[in-house]
């Protein structure tokens, strides 16, 4: 997909380049992804670089965990991405699928200079990240492994095993960061090969170890096994509503308590499934939206952190707005099986709280 400048004659198109001819090195792409990990489309948390595993030769580029709780194996290469990188990404996730927390927070330790500093508190690290992503329940650290592997070009033949790898169930990512040139510029245009936007369904049928349910089948898990009849029709309702109005990833199933429908790869709302109730979190801006507007437009109660727990219990539909930082707040509805889902009022709201969206 060429990149096109817009002049005043009208649209030019940038010449394509390559890293190898702009002398750019595999340690070029490493300190850009280090430095700002979106540049890969997604929010991650890089905890290591050139990690040398522990009785082996081996060293793998990047380390970084994702908003799930996965392990990420980042690997980099400057030319075209051919077969041997997938067998390589895969060792290396072999490794780190052992590893346990501690080995994470050591890691990270090093990594961030943070070796000799007491306070240094990796898992307040990681549960801000999973929450500045917009996760409310932190997930388990490395309950899985995911390859990233990045390059000029893909060879059809890594394609394909990339493919058949997710099929199988194993997390593969193939991105092509393509070059080119402007004056003395060099444009970078990370584009996602595998999988493709389109297979939103690649998880469907996931088998996991028994044991965790919402992973084995999560929708099994929230809609039979967490809701009542009552509030899985709700949440049936509320889920055409969101699926047909807005850009959402989701309904993404693989957590125990919740269910998360992603923008840009960072969650805008998650559900809490209950046999009372649904417990929507909606991840906005600061000082966008009014708990006291918002408890009138939808005639519902305000949630008052005050009220004892039997009264919070016996409240109806409620709304609630929790600060999380400067710049971002969380607004909680409580739903229960009279809220009028297909009002206007709540489809302005949704709209509002889209529009609201900080990422």
């Amino acid at each position: 997909m060429p990149i096109w400048k817009i002049g005043e004659k009208g649209p030019t198109k940038l010449p394509k380049t390559n890293l190898k001819e702009e002398k750019l090195l595999e340690e070029h792409l490493e300190d850009w992804i280090v430095t700002d990990p979106p540049i890969l489309g997604e929010p991650l948390l890089v905890i290591g670089r050139q990690v040398l595993i522990p009785d082996t030769k081996d060293r793998l580029d990047v380390l970084a965990v994702d908003p799930q709780g996965n392990a990420c194996v980042i690997e980099l290469k400057r030319g075209k991405l051919r077969d041997p990188v997938a067998v390589q990404a895969l060792r290396y996730a072999s490794y780190v699928s052992k590893w346990k927390f501690e080995d994470f927070e050591n890691q990270a330790r090093n990594f961030l200079g943070k070796v000799d500093d007491h306070d240094f508190n990796f898992n307040a690290l990681y549960e801000a990240f999973c929450e500045d992503t917009g996760v409310d329940e932190i997930p388990t650290l490395n309950q899985d492994q995911r390859m990233i592997i990045v390059g000029s070009s893909v060879r059809d033949k890594l394609g394909t095993v990339a493919l058949w790898l997710r099929d199988h169930s194993i997390d593969i990512t193939v991105i092509e960061m393509q070059a080119y040139k402007e004056g003395d510029s060099v444009l970078l245009q990370p584009t996602t090969i595998v999988p493709f936007k389109v297979k939103r369904f690649a998880n469907a049928g996931r088998l996991r170890p028994e044991g965790t349910p919402w992973v084995v089948d999560g929708k099994e898990g929230h809609l039979q096994k967490r809701c009542s009849a009552k509030t899985r029709e709700v949440f049936e309702k509320l889920d055409k509503i969101l699926q047909d109005n807005f850009e959402v990833d989701g309904p993404r199933w693989n957590q125990k308590d919740y269910v998360a429908y992603r923008v840009n790869n960072y969650n805008w709302v998650t559900v809490t499934t209950t046999p009372s109730s649904l417990r929507l979190h909606f991840f906005v801006k600061a000082g966008t939206l009014k708990a006291d507007d918002l408890a009138k437009q939808l005639n519902i109660a305000k949630f008052d952190q005050e009220d004892s727990l039997s009264e919070k219990l016996n409240l109806p539909s409620s709304v609630i707005i929790k600060s999380r930082n400067e710049a971002t707040e969380r607004i909680i509805l409580r739903l229960k099986e009279d809220f009028a889902l297909e009002s206007e009022a709540f489809t302005q709201f949704l709209s509002a709280a889209y529009r609201a969206f900080p990422k």
